[in-house]
């Protein structure tokens, strides 16, 4: 058992507590926000010049936009590894909410971050997103048999509770042979967590190298030709009448 601390929001989920070790991984995830009333494009363009991001939360019955510090939200993507991470975004009246970035615009040019969207995660509820999906070793069809890894996904889509959500999932792929490949039946069981997609769903394989494919090609290249020559034992003269 996790020793829990008291939670923010007791008096919305009584009978559930935030254990230490999660709010101790989320104190580093934190980001605090000011709360904005004006919306549209001049006044996101005055929030950028001054450094900031304009932002919205959404929930099941919320709707809230405010700001976030440019530098602040970079420094804290990169603890983060990701945009996959459960994040905590404390407000200026003492909110306290737990979210996860459901899309976040950046300008293709200057890969500014020009607006991001929040979900709202409810503490105690389940909740579900993708996770990214980590390779680890190397295949054996790949490096015995001179096979190709073939990556299908890169993401694993969950369902869980916010104290379970991980922040990748990991896949070992060393015994893959040559013309094997990997399933979401294939991953690791992990507590608490549930794979939402089929379970045979195609994840890596690993298939003919493309040399051997192009050999084979060949190969039937000539088998045709040979099929489509004329029999030399036959008269090319016509028939007499």
């Amino acid at each position: 058992m996790h020793a829990c601390c008291p939670d923010v929001n007791a008096d919305r989920f009584p009978n559930f507590c935030t254990p230490l070790f999660i709010m101790s991984e989320l104190s580093d995830l934190t980001i605090e926000a000011s709360p904005r009333e004006q919306t549209g494009r001049q006044a996101c363009n005055k929030l950028r010049a001054s450094g900031r991001i304009p932002a919205v939360m959404y929930g099941k019955e919320i709707n809230k936009s405010f700001s976030l510090e440019d530098r602040s939200m970079r420094m804290l993507l990169r603890k983060a590894a990701g945009t996959t991470s459960l994040l905590r975004l404390l407000g200026e009246k003492g909110e306290d909410e737990l979210v996860l970035i459901k899309e976040m615009q950046m300008d293709p040019i200057k890969n500014n971050i020009l607006h991001i969207d929040f979900i709202q995660v409810n503490r105690g509820e389940d909740l579900q997103t993708k996770i990214p999906l980590s390779i680890l070793g190397e295949a054996d069809g790949v490096k015995s048999e001179g096979g190709i890894l073939e990556i299908l996904a890169n993401e694993v889509e969950v369902r869980c509770r916010p104290s379970n959500l991980p922040s990748e999932i990991e896949l070992d792929i060393t015994n893959l042979a040559l013309g094997e490949n990997l399933q979401i039946k294939d991953l690791p069981i992990l507590e608490g967590v549930t794979y939402v997609s089929e379970p045979d769903g195609m994840l890596v394989s690993c298939v003919g190298s493309a040399g051997g494919r192009s050999g084979a090609e060949d190969a039937e290249e000539v088998v045709t030709e040979e099929e489509g020559e004329p029999n030399e034992t036959e008269s090319d003269e016509p028939a007499s009448e």
